[in-house]
């Protein structure tokens, strides 16, 4: 059974190997996502000339929206890998089950919210960002609306797939995700082109395979929590509503919330920016290549990020305070060190990657510029977001969130405005502002990191230790 699998050891085991033996699932789980969204824009690209067109924009439009309500629920989920990942690793499986339970009610209420308020909403969003286009607005309501309702079944998967990680399993949530992904691939043209038995629904056909294979990723999800057989365990009665408990993730996930949705709302207005420099459309061009190019770089740190959050709250828990600081100081060397190769690839290979993405010569030469002066920053990068999870791991949010304010809106926005629009450099000074950002980011990072409030544990050391058997009873 999935529950007699190993795990890997977070509290003994060698600190950089376990970091990838657990990291490399999720890896390969968000290059999975990635094929989730390549699915839908190749099969609904392929539609027709102006059919296909006016669907990718619909989803295009649509996503933002989707993911900024998403971003602002991963927040709950980070509470979740600190609160279980300390009573994991202190022993308090039955504490650790109950948290579960908290997770699965909060998102499946939060969920629920946002699945009806994003049904009724849609339209009127669309219709204020797309009013010169009616028949683009048309068709990303009917995308939205389908994609919000199942919004409970991809946060009821999220859930899971934090718990998991927290309890130091991220093998399983990526073969459910290869799953869900594989039936996504083969039920898109099937809906959208109307094969087979299958009705002809376009745009809609596209959004109810995502919706279906959500539900079939829940379902399984659901029954192997419930079952045990993932080693934790899931019971009704461990998702009535605890105020204590409900406090607690708040106090830990709102703050986390609150980082991730400004993050995202800043890359918007990062994207506005974009748009207002000399030859803006080369210019999004290049740097929507060269996201893409980042995009995959960035999969590689965040798995190991994860892991190391993970570690650092189970060893924490386990009042491993040394076996904790190991893993803060071997995870921001790894890190940096894997961000450090990435910009000696991206400074070998920069026209080449963004040729794959694009073969117009401005767009090239503007892309590889993006792609050189960023990636000096990149080892930068990566001890800030391994500053970021040490705090993620030890609960202490409230930190991860300034840093996160501070990176995009303190440093980013602002850098980029004045010396791409007012001191004239164009799009080489978003470039340059970009880059900056993440060096004077980490800078404080590691200040505020030295502080050492994140050897702080979120949990009760009064909590009692129970043992399987016991718990079972």
């Amino acid at each position: 059974m999935l529950k007699d699998r190993k795990k890997p050891d977070l509290l003994k085991g060698k600190i950089v190997p376990t970091m990838f033996l657990m990291g490399w699932p999720i890896m390969i789980e968000s290059v999975l996502q990635i094929g989730y969204n390549l699915a839908d824009t190749y099969w609904l690209g392929n539609m027709g000339p102006e059919s296909g067109k006016e669907a990718l924009a619909a989803t295009q439009v649509s996503w933002p929206l989707v993911w900024l309500m998403v971003s602002i629920g991963t927040g709950f989920g980070i509470a979740a890998i600190a609160l279980i990942s300390q009573h994991t690793g202190a022993g308090h499986l039955k504490e650790a089950e109950l948290d579960a339970g908290q997770l699965f009610f909060f998102f499946l209420v939060f969920s629920s919210f946002v699945a009806v308020l994003g049904f009724f909403i849609s339209p009127y969003l669309l219709d204020f960002i797309l009013h010169d286009s009616p028949e683009v607005a048309a068709k990303g309501t009917i995308f939205m609306r389908t994609i919000f309702l199942g919004q409970p079944f991809m946060f009821t998967f999220m859930a899971f797939a934090f718990i998991l990680r927290a309890w130091g399993d991220t093998l399983t949530p990526m073969l459910i995700t290869a799953v869900s992904v594989g039936a996504n691939i083969v039920l898109d043209p099937m809906f959208i082109y109307g094969i087979g038995p299958f009705p002809e629904w376009g745009i809609f056909g596209a959004a109810f395979a995502t919706f279906l294979t959500r539900m079939i990723a829940a379902i399984i999800a659901m029954y192997l929590i419930f079952s045990g057989k993932v080693g934790i365990v899931l019971k009704l009665k461990n998702m009535k509503p605890d105020m204590a408990r409900l406090k607690k993730f708040f106090k830990i996930g709102a703050p986390a919330s609150i980082g991730n949705s400004g993050t995202a709302f800043g890359f918007v207005v990062l994207t506005f920016i974009i748009a207002r420099v000399h030859n803006s459309e080369a210019s999004l061009a290049a740097y929507n290549a060269g996201d893409r190019v980042l995009g995959v770089m960035f999969i590689l740190m965040g798995g190991l990020a994860v892991a190391m959050s993970t570690m650092v709250g189970q060893n924490l828990g386990a009042d491993q305070k040394e076996r904790a600081e190991e893993v803060v100081k071997k995870g921001m060397v790894t890190l940096a060190g894997l961000m450090a190769v990435c910009t000696i690839a991206l400074f070998l290979l920069r026209r080449e990657f963004i040729s794959i993405f694009n073969q117009d010569p401005e767009v090239i030469r503007i892309g590889t510029e993006f792609l050189l002066i960023f990636s000096l920053s990149m080892p930068f990068f990566g001890m800030f977001r391994a500053v970021n999870a040490v705090f993620e791991g030890s609960g202490h949010t409230k930190y991860m969130m300034g840093l996160d304010i501070l990176r995009l809106w303190g440093l980013r926005v602002p850098l980029c405005y004045i010396l791409a629009l007012y001191m004239g450099l164009q799009s080489t000074g978003v470039w340059i502002g970009m880059g900056l950002s993440n060096v004077i980011s980490a800078s404080v990072a590691l200040v505020v990191l030295s502080l050492g409030k994140w050897k702080e544990k979120v949990i009760s050391d009064k909590t009692p230790v129970f043992t399987r058997s016991e718990k079972r009873g």
